[in-house]
This record gives C-alpha cells, structure tokens and sequence, in this order.
C-alpha cells in the first residue's frame, strides 16, 4: 500500500486531504503541532477506512524540524510516495510593526522547511523512479500583498519553486503540482476575523469550502498538472495581474487588502 505524507494534517485543507487520501486506501502520515488531535484523527480514518496511519508532532516554524520528520519516517521504514507539503501560516498587518521573531518562523514554516521536505523527499523519489508532491501556495502568490507583504512572498516563492521543482524532477517520473487557494473557511482565516480586519478579500461569505479546496488540489495531483488555481474569479484577477502594470497592480491590491488591522 502507499503512503502519503501531509503536513499541516489537523485541521482545515490537510485534514480534509487525509480523508480523502484514506478514502482512496492510502496509508497516511499525519504531521502538525497537536498530537492530540492527530491522535483523534488517526482513530477515525483507520475505523473508517481501515487504513494506518501514523502521527508527528513537529513544528516546522522550528529551526532543523524537517529532518526530525525525514528521521520519523526513516526510523518506522515508511517509503513516502506521496509528499503533501500544506502547512503554513500568514501574519496581516504592516511589516514593519510585525514581530521580527514571528516574521521569521512564518518564512521557515512556509518557505525553508517545504524546501527542505521537498529535497529530502524528492531525491528519494527520484532514486526509486516515481512519486507526486502537491504544495500549497496561495492566490497571494500572484501579485504583491500589502499589509500581507511577507506572506504573499512566502507563497510566489512556493509557486515558482515548485514550477521550479516540476521541470527537474519530470524525467524521472515523479511530478510536482503548486494548488493556490484563495480565502478558504479555515482556521487560517479565522485568525484573521479576530485581526478584526475589515476588507471583503477576509469576508466569510466568500471564502471556499476547505474540503472543496482539497478535492481540487487531490485531483489536480493525480492529473499531473504543474499549478492550480482555485475559484474562477481568482484566475481572472491572476490573469488580468499578468497584463496590468506593477504599480497598478499593487495599488489595487492595498486598496483590497487594506484594513483594520492596518490602522485603518
């Protein structure tokens, strides 16, 4: 049976990832900060499914924490073939009144330990001729975020390092796919209601269903497919973002993302 790796397992997208990974039969790697609620969500995959499924509890905002799962997974003699790099977080507001400390676990979060998941999993991929590993991006990723600085760059960097990453690993069978969602009925989101951020871009009437966000990025993985965006009218403001001068670009973006939380 294969096995599946998804970071970021406890709760929105991941979570929703891992039921439908065990509907499929594939055994699962739960990783995230709460082994409690891993431990919850082991106990029901494998009485529904009758799947295994193991749990880490990592944090990957935390120097050196990648390898502390390569080592998790080495130890129990678990060959991941399919690598689900979801975690990830975002912090709103001007940059420069953002903790410096918090700025830099979101970017090892988001940006150093995917890399490093993708390396350490990638060349054993490549050794053995197959794999898939979907990463999750943002609609962030697509243009420049103000008052989301940091974050938005966090993400265009997972979307053209896995675009990146799709090109060099394609001849030896093995694919890389980026999902990019945009706002989605998460805790991610959620944190941003308590921010008290007053623009529609954080409106909960318009974010996506996270298991519907979920079933896009499974799908698009066994399609192969390099990138994925979700919600029609998201491609179509990623679309129009490519043709629009810079500084166009990133005025409308202030004027949407501009909110409470930035003094407003």
């Amino acid at each position: 049976m294969s096995n599946v790796l998804i970071t970021g397992a406890s709760s929105g997208i991941g979570y929703d990832m891992a039921e439908i990974f065990a509907e499929k039969k594939y055994d699962l790697v739960l990783v995230s900060r709460s082994l409690a609620k891993l431990e919850k969500i082991k106990g029901k995959l494998e009485k529904e499914h009758g799947v295994k499924v193991l749990c880490f509890s990592a944090d990957l905002s935390v120097e050196n924490s990648a390898e502390k799962v390569l080592y998790f997974t080495e130890k129990n003699n678990i060959d991941i073939d399919i690598l689900v790099n979801n975690a990830g977080v975002g912090l709103y507001g001007e940059h420069i009144e953002l903790n410096n400390d918090e700025v830099s676990k979101m970017l090892r979060l988001n940006i150093v330990s995917l890399t490093a998941l993708s390396n350490y999993y990638g060349k054993k991929m490549k050794e053995k001729g197959s794999g898939k590993i979907l990463n999750v991006a943002s609609m962030a990723a697509y243009q420049p975020t103000p008052y989301f600085a940091a974050y938005g760059a966090s993400k265009s960097f997972v979307l053209n390092f896995s675009e990146g990453l799709a090109k060099e690993l394609e001849d030896y069978n093995v694919t890389v796919t980026c999902l990019s969602p945009g706002p989605t009925d998460t805790a991610f989101f959620s944190a941003m209601d308590e921010k008290g951020s007053g623009t529609s871009h954080f409106d909960p009437g318009s974010r996506a269903a996270s298991k519907k966000v979920a079933e896009i990025g499974v799908n698009a993985l066994f399609k192969n497919k390099l990138s994925v965006m979700v919600g029609g009218l998201n491609k179509l403001r990623a679309f129009s973002a490519r043709f629009a001068p810079r500084k166009m670009v990133a005025a409308i973006s202030k004027k949407i993302m501009k909110g409470h939380a930035a003094g407003n």
